[in-house]
């Protein structure tokens, strides 16, 4: 075989893995509505996140927010983007991460004055490549995650608190139960900030997610624990 057709040969066997990606279709249930769709797809080391309020919902709280992660290894962004709508507040903005100097630095589409570099842990994330990350770091029972929320660090302590069969729309399906617990690590302020992600780091509320006990460990939901009622994610469909 001459080195035309090696050529030929190796790019149809590299295109169906550039090609594969991960879909998932979620809905944020709160009082037994839903409130919010989300999809998030995962394709060549970059997560794609698009949330839009329901209608019924956009009536109290409108939300069109879309996220973007560029991670490398082992679901560490080097680049993640926000672009927020949320009626009353909104960001355009970019996040550069430099792991060499474990810094990060924050640069904004509609406020030079919202421009900062700030410090990182080594092994800071954001809240969506944190996910990812869990998703594969279940066969040690607990562990630590480092979680960037809108320049706070934040140390997130997760432990496997049980197995669960739960019904949901992929059928029942057995899970691994997993807490997260958050910590301000540096004791400061929040910043306002979107509704998806930021309200969900909160030192005096729990985190709790059900993964699929299998190879995949599909996130087939989750609650945070507000008052007076809790926020339930659900898992309607997924792709791969």
């Amino acid at each position: 075989m001459n080195q035309k057709y090696k050529s030929i040969t190796f790019i149809l066997l590299l295109t169906p893995v550039l090609l594969l990606a991960e879909t998932f279709d979620l809905s944020i249930k709160y009082l037994g509505i839903t409130a919010v769709k989300v999809s998030i797809i995962n394709k060549d080391s970059v997560l794609t996140i698009n949330a839009k309020a329901t209608p019924i919902a956009s009536i109290a709280s409108n939300m069109n927010n879309s996220y973007k992660s560029i991670y490398s290894g082992n679901f560490l962004p080097v680049k993640y983007q926000k672009l927020i709508n949320q009626g009353d507040y909104y960001e355009d903005r970019i996040i550069k991460y430099n792991r060499d100097m474990q810094t990060a630095k924050r640069l904004s589409n509609i406020s030079p004055d919202r421009n900062c570099e700030y410090s990182i842990n080594p092994e800071s994330r954001d809240f969506f490549s944190a996910l990812f990350y869990l998703r594969k770091a279940l066969d040690e029972p607990s562990g630590e995650l480092w979680v960037d929320a809108n320049r706070l660090i934040w140390k997130v302590n997760y432990k496997v608190i049980g197995k669960e069969t739960i019904s949901t729309k992929l059928g029942k399906i057995q899970t691994i139960k997993v807490e997260l617990n958050f910590i301000n690590y540096l004791d400061k302020e929040k910043e306002r900030s979107d509704m998806l992600t930021n309200n969900l780091v909160n030192p005096d509320r729990v985190l709790i997610f059900w993964f699929s006990d299998d190879d995949q460990r599909l996130p087939l939901k989750a609650k945070f624990m507000m008052k007076p009622f809790a926020v339930v994610w659900k898992l309607n469909s997924y792709k791969k």
